[in-house]
């Protein structure tokens, strides 16, 4: 990690010094800098202000007392005359501290006003430079999306004139390849079924020339098939499943299901059928309908349930 690291920071670099960025943040520093030297300079200038007050305030006081004293010089006492002395002297040293005080003062308000000029500059030239690296940033920019544009454009003609015809031929050979399969299956499932009609129609001809007979018979009732004919219909043999599918009719009512038969392979049939994946077409009307029904069932049930368990 401490070599990825190492490693990040000296792409980063290389990257700033490769993009003009650099320099920017050699100003950045700078400024920096200056407001750090600013903030001293402020602090100096505003002690020297107040030095230069103090030292004003003093030099007035002492110079008022003067006056006092001088406006009452004839009375003046031994005691007067060594505090006048006194004043003189300390009015002497007042006016030499208010000298330097102001020069201090005028020093401080020079290394603010010059520190301040060149916070300003470094800010309109930092300015500038991020201005600079931003339009060269925009112009690599939008060289590379024009490149990229071009490689996108490249490769959409690649993949429509080289890789687009393979894909489909290949999908159409699968395709072909599928249906084949499909056909020859289709193909044995006809020929089976012609088999079995060929057989079933066999069958029937040959019933027909036995069940047929040479002179006219007398008309049965309807309600009572005569003997003979009903044996004959017992006694053809069943035709094949394949057939019987095709023939067949679903029950769909206690009726009907007892007349289905007791037979488990037409039973077993109709149970692959109901729970197959064939694709019917039903209206929607018969699906509401069966969704009410549902519905009211449910209902009828759940209430039933309810009232038992009370």
């Amino acid at each position: 990690m401490d070599d990825l690291q190492t490693r990040f920071v000296s792409a980063s670099q290389a990257l700033s010094d490769l993009t003009g960025y650099t320099a920017i943040e050699h100003i950045k520093a700078h400024n920096a800098q200056l407001e750090s030297d600013l903030a001293t300079a402020q602090t100096e200038l505003r002690i020297a202000r107040r030095t230069y007050q103090a030292v004003n305030e003093r030099r007035a006081a002492t110079q008022r007392e003067v006056t006092t004293l001088l406006a009452r010089k004839d009375s003046w006492a031994p005691p007067d005359l060594e505090r006048f002395t006194v004043l003189y002297r300390q009015d002497h040293e007042l006016e030499t501290s208010a000298q330097r005080s102001v020069e201090q003062l005028k020093e401080a308000e020079a290394d603010e006003q010059r520190l301040s000029a060149a916070l300003t500059s470094g800010i309109l030239k930092r300015y500038h430079e991020e201005q600079v690296w931003s339009d060269r940033i925009r112009r690599q920019s939008t060289w590379g999306t024009w490149g990229l544009m071009g490689i996108n454009v490249v490769l959409f003609i690649i993949l429509q004139v080289v890789a687009e015809p393979w894909r489909r031929r290949r999908l159409m050979r699968g395709i072909a390849e599928a249906e084949s399969g499909v056909l020859e299956d289709v193909r044995k499932e006809l020929a089976d079924v012609r088999a079995a009609l060929a057989t079933v129609a066999t069958t029937d001809n040959a019933m027909a020339d036995s069940v047929l007979p040479p002179e006219p018979m007398p008309i049965a009732s309807a309600e009572e098939p005569p003997a003979n004919v009903a044996a004959i219909v017992h006694s053809l043999p069943a035709p094949p499943l394949r057939l019987q599918l095709f023939s067949l009719t679903w029950p769909t009512s206690w009726r009907e299901a007892f007349a289905f038969g007791p037979d488990p392979v037409r039973w077993r049939t109709w149970l692959r059928y109901i729970s197959s994946e064939r694709t019917v077409t039903v209206r929607m009307r018969d699906v509401s309908i069966v969704a009410l029904e549902s519905a009211v069932a449910g209902a009828v049930i759940a209430g039933s349930l309810v009232f038992a368990f009370r």
